[in-house]
């Protein structure tokens, strides 16, 4: 007989034989989740559930609406090989439950079913606002639709129009304000003549539209961050030239600088930001998907080489949550061939954007809190 104690006032009894088992059962348990948390422990890419809906629904999805509210991510609309074969796109609110590693469906977002919604990390407070895109439904193939999805209360709202119809923008949250950055007003296509350089903002409290300081060039299917109170923009294409440029737009003085280009010259890339480090992941150069992944230093002005995205791929969605960045769906080779992959990155310890590499994270990104 065993006898083991629970704190300072209980004991409870155990059979040897009995206490062996426990214990055993107890030991594979712990290693089992050794083993599931490793990756994250080393740094480097972990393989998620992929995104899944009930049959027959197709969720392969490129040019989705992607942002997390906590331990949630919310991805909505998009383009399946199924929905560009047969001229119809999707209305799919799909949320990823992080601690569960499992996939659901929301309420039915509003229609024009579109995909390439603006593309960055637009969540605010408990909603993800989902901004233009690209539909047959809409004039000229660009919309200025604008709606919000409450995550708590699984429901939907449609918000002021955005003055300049457009698809494939680049868009970020500052403090109370989305800033929509670039973009296509035709449907036609990435890297085509017409791309924009018009920058619009977004009062959330308001819901508001005003014009701010266009780009320095015209662009679409380019990246975005916040940081510090400034928009940072990553790459695009503009007249069938893919860009490696870095701008970054300080409200404050209403005006964009330049920054260090990019090693890698691309459109349809995700920006993971943790710490003061962007992670410039994916994208297309005119071959197949690329799966690069570069850090830009923001403090230094500098880019170096982090580990490649297992699954390369264009117009995916990001959340960037604690110590990870989560990639979730995208465009493979093929017309219409949509990925369900989705796959986490943490960087190595000890190298940037770790936590012990002395900088710390918030949770979600986009957020902007304590800017006007």
């Amino acid at each position: 007989m065993c006898v083991y104690y629970l704190g300072r006032d209980f004991e409870f009894h155990l059979p040897r034989p009995v206490a062996r088992k426990l214990f055993a059962a107890a030991r594979a348990a712990l290693a089992m989740l050794v083993a599931a948390s490793a990756v994250y422990a080393q740094g480097g890419w972990k393989e998620l559930a992929p995104v899944s809906c009930p049959s027959p629904v197709p969720c392969p999805s490129e040019g989705m609406t992607v942002g997390g509210v906590g331990e949630m991510i919310i991805g909505v609309y998009g383009f399946s090989r199924f929905s560009r074969l047969v001229g119809g796109d999707q209305r799919l609110t799909r949320l990823y439950h992080i601690n569960r590693n499992s996939w659901s469906l929301g309420a039915p977002a509003p229609a024009p079913a579109r995909g390439e919604q603006a593309y960055g990390e637009t969540t605010h407070g408990d909603f993800l606002y989902v901004i233009g895109g690209r539909s047959g439904s809409c004039a000229g193939g660009a919309c200025d639709n604008v709606e919000r999805y409450h995550v708590a209360r699984n429901t939907w709202e449609t918000l002021t129009p955005m003055p300049t119809p457009r698809a494939a923008a680049a868009a970020a949250v500052r403090g109370d304000s989305i800033y929509v950055a670039g973009g296509r007003e035709g449907g036609d296509g990435p890297c085509g003549a017409d791309a924009l350089d018009v920058v619009e903002r977004y009062d959330i409290h308001s819901d508001s539209w005003s014009t701010v300081a266009s780009l320095p060039s015209p662009r679409s299917d380019a990246a975005a961050v916040e940081h510090g109170g400034r928009i940072y923009v990553f790459g695009g294409c503009a007249g069938g030239a893919f860009l490696d440029d870095v701008f970054v737009y300080d409200p404050e003085t209403d005006t964009w600088s330049s920054k260090t280009p990019m090693p890698t010259a691309r459109a349809s890339l995700v920006a993971g930001h943790l710490g003061d480090k962007v992670y410039a992941i994916g994208g297309w150069a005119g071959g197949p998907p690329l799966d690069v992944n570069e850090v830009y230093d923001i403090e230094s002005d500098s880019w170096s080489i982090a580990t490649p995205i297992p699954t390369g791929r264009g117009e995916a969605g990001v959340y960037s949550h604690g110590d990870r960045i989560y990639v979730v769906g995208g465009s493979l080779p093929g017309f219409g061939a949509a990925t369900d992959a989705s796959e986490a990155f943490t960087p190595h310890p000890g190298t940037p954007g770790h936590p012990d590499h002395g900088h710390g994270y918030g949770h979600g990104h986009g957020h902007g809190h304590g800017h006007d």
